[in-house]
């Protein structure tokens, strides 16, 4: 007769893996089991009901109805699911993910002898002595944000004062029910096939000037050993708990005015400006609607990134829009007579007068002395004018443009607007005709705030956002930013940007000097000055790269890592075959690591692309339409592309003096590129490397 084998066995076995873990990790692993055993008794949980799939449907339902008693009906119904909907987020807070609790835990001891423990997770939860505030709006989650193990706090709470110490703070990632990853001040401890192995010394810069060096003869090596557990595919929610106590602060910032996130590569602006949007949705559910809040980006590739984290904050129905799309929908509804065909990129002079400061009191001026005019007929008066594109040019932006600049500009100018008016007297269109390029858009829409007052959501409704996001704000213009602000309800704004990474054509050179010219009160921020992204040696090197245009502020590094490596072969040819065996070989041993291959430009990268194709890399991948996969994978692009992304590994291609010449904008996009890699960095050159580049010994390979 067959028996059932005993459990007690495994269990056994199960009960002596657990004793031989560190008490903290044995401590944490209990812990959650009580938290989790808490949820699942607690009946105070409300059944979850999906009110944003009822609206879309009854969306999708009023699109199709044409009744119009029935379209009322419709409209009731959605007024009445949007009033559950928002009585449902005020009144079931206990609602809580027992695959994803908490990420944080603390115990503190105050004056009067009373010791609290508290969890800290996205939801509040309070049942059989388990207590989980809300990160977003508790009170007590200060202490957590603002302070470490062993620091005495003074906190105001509830109208009353507590004074303590904090007894414990440990950092938790908690992925899919299960305890991934322990962060304490003593150390750190991360799950993996075994049990959990302690990695403290990894994630504590340490060490001196050349203590990581390779030596010479050993060859390079792609690949840390310690991406698998520094990937330990942390939700984005989660990232709330890592927060530090300067993040943290900005991103509670007061509800109105404007918040400034300033900070170099990889110092958490992205992350604050989200966590603001969740932090003010949560707080304030009625006045900050998701559904009415924006985000505005420069490119599609971070449009939808950030699309992806706001998901995973419980965000997915906030918009996200590049300025681009914004603007030419925005057109297309103020301007219904024009058309949409879009003119081909202008020469450079041409791109940058446009998007140049200069135009902010200029296009004031020219408003004020026609107050009547049609916004469409003075941008053709205007920019076919050559006295006022002098005149502006002179008074506002005086040697920043040349006679010969000029010239090119109104050429260029005139040609499109009297192409415009015979494309508008003729009988056919020609679908091939140039209209409007990108940056008269936002001229346009400029000129219609100046002479017909705000922009529209609908006739008669003022087109205003409850709070308004913009990220890697320097790429955006000035006239971008006066078109943009005036939409914020009370002027709620969260701008997040680094003027050391500017890759646009316009003329930002700092916050101190834009703010003014946007007619805003300037924002004292201090910056973010802690690089989460960067190793160490990535981040000197990237400031390296900056040379005299480097900001004042030096970021700080909190992980050492592997050495930058400057690697040249004899020929293209040498480097890319050299490359792919590198590739291959970091693939077998780290499949899920993403690289970035990233060329000057789009015509480079695919060259590389090609190259690389041959060896027939698994997971290889050419993303020029803004296209990454945001998954394991090795990516070529170019380095404009991938600005706001990162990757694990990337490597940069041929910066040459010709690819790389000593100018501001070439240094700052090489910079980007350099501050993408999370781990390790590698320049591999094929031609004489350009003398901008920091000063590191050159290893020869191939």
């Amino acid at each position: 007769m067959n028996r059932k084998p005993s459990s007690r066995p495994r269990r056994a076995r199960s009960d002596r893996a657990t004793a031989s873990l560190p008490e903290v990790v044995r401590d944490e692993l209990s812990l959650l089991r009580r938290v989790q055993q808490a949820i699942a008794r607690s009946r105070g949980v409300i059944p979850y009901f999906d009110y944003e799939g009822d609206m879309v449907a009854l969306r999708d339902t009023l699109a199709e109805e044409r009744l119009p008693e029935d379209q009322a009906s419709i409209v009731e119904q959605m007024d009445r699911t949007a009033a559950l909907a928002a009585t449902r987020a005020r009144r079931a807070p206990e609602r809580v993910d027992a695959r994803n609790p908490y990420f944080g835990h603390l115990v503190i001891r105050t004056d009067d002898g009373r010791t609290r423990e508290l969890l800290v997770g996205p939801r509040p939860f309070l049942a059989a002595g388990v207590r989980i505030v809300d990160w977003r709006d508790a009170p007590v989650a200060r202490i957590f944000y603002r302070y470490r193990e062993g620091d005495e706090f003074v906190e105001e709470i509830a109208d009353r004062e507590w004074c303590g110490e904090v007894m414990v703070r440990r950092l938790l990632t908690i992925v899919d029910g299960k305890l991934m990853r322990v962060q304490t001040t003593g150390g750190t401890w991360v799950r993996d096939n075994g049990g959990f192995t302690q990695v403290s010394a990894e994630a504590v810069l340490g060490g001196g000037a050349g203590s990581a060096l390779r030596p010479q003869n050993v060859q390079p090596h792609l690949g840390t050993g310690s991406g698998a557990w520094l990937r330990a595919d942390v939700p984005f929610q989660q990232i709330a708990g890592m927060l530090d106590p300067r993040q943290y602060e900005l991103i509670t910032s007061p509800d109105t005015g404007m918040v400034l996130v300033r900070g170099g590569a990889g110092s958490g602006k992205t992350t604050v400006l989200l966590h603001r949007l969740a932090f003010l949705a949560g707080r304030d559910p009625k006045r900050f609607r998701a559904r009415r809040m924006l985000v505005v980006v420069f490119n599609r590739a971070l449009a939808a990134f950030v699309a992806r984290m706001l998901s995973e904050l419980g965000m997915s129905s906030v918009p996200v829009v590049t300025m681009a799309r914004l603007a030419r929908t925005l057109v297309q509804r103020h301007f219904p007579r024009l058309t949409p065909y879009r003119a081909e990129t202008p020469p450079a002079p041409v791109l940058r007068f446009k998007t140049h400061a200069l135009l902010l009191p200029a296009l004031e001026e020219a408003s004020r002395a026609a107050p009547r005019a049609d916004p469409a007929g003075l941008f053709d008066e205007l920019f076919s004018d050559r006295g006022w594109l002098r005149a502006s040019a002179e008074r506002h932006a005086p040697g920043c443009f040349s006679d010969s600049d000029l010239a090119q500009i109104h050429r260029w100018c005139s040609d499109q607007h009297f192409r415009r008016c015979e494309g508008r007297i003729g009988d056919e269109e020609d679908p091939d005709r140039p209209e409007y390029d990108e940056a008269d858009e936002v001229i346009l829409l400029r000129l219609h705030q100046l002479l017909r007052g705000p922009l529209l959501h609908s006739p008669g409704h003022k087109l205003a956002y409850d709070h308004l996001a913009v990220d890697e704000a320097e790429d955006l213009g000035p006239l971008d930013l006066s078109v943009l602000l005036p939409l914020a309800r009370e002027g709620s704004v969260t701008l997040a940007g680094d003027s050391a990474q500017r890759l646009g054509p316009g003329d930002f050179s700092s916050w101190e000097e834009i703010l003014p010219r946007l007619a805003l009160p300037t924002v004292e921020v201090s910056p973010l000055q802690v690089s989460y992204r960067c190793t160490r040696p990535i981040l000197e090197f990237a400031r390296g790269l900056l040379g005299e245009f480097a900001p004042p502020e030096v970021p700080r590094a909190v992980r050492e890592g592997a050495p930058v490596e400057i690697l040249r072969a004899g020929s293209r040819g040498a480097a890319m075959t050299f490359l792919a065996d590198a590739l291959a070989d970091l693939s077998r041993r780290e499949a899920r690591a993403s690289v970035a291959v990233l060329a000057r430009d789009a015509a480079h990268a695919r060259e590389a692309y090609q190259a690389l194709a041959a060896a027939d890399l698994a997971g290889l991948r050419l993303a020029l339409q803004q296209d990454f996969a945001f998954e394991p994978a090795i990516e070529v692009s170019e380095i404009s592309q991938s600005k706001g992304l990162e990757f694990d590994y990337v490597i940069l291609l041929n910066p040459s003096l010709l690819n790389l010449p000593p100018t501001r904008m070439a240094r700052q996009l090489w910079h980007v590129g350099a501050t993408r890699a999370i781990h390790q960095l590698w320049v591999l050159c094929w031609d004489p490397p350009s003398p901008v580049l920091p000063a590191l010994p050159i290893r020869l390979v191939g």
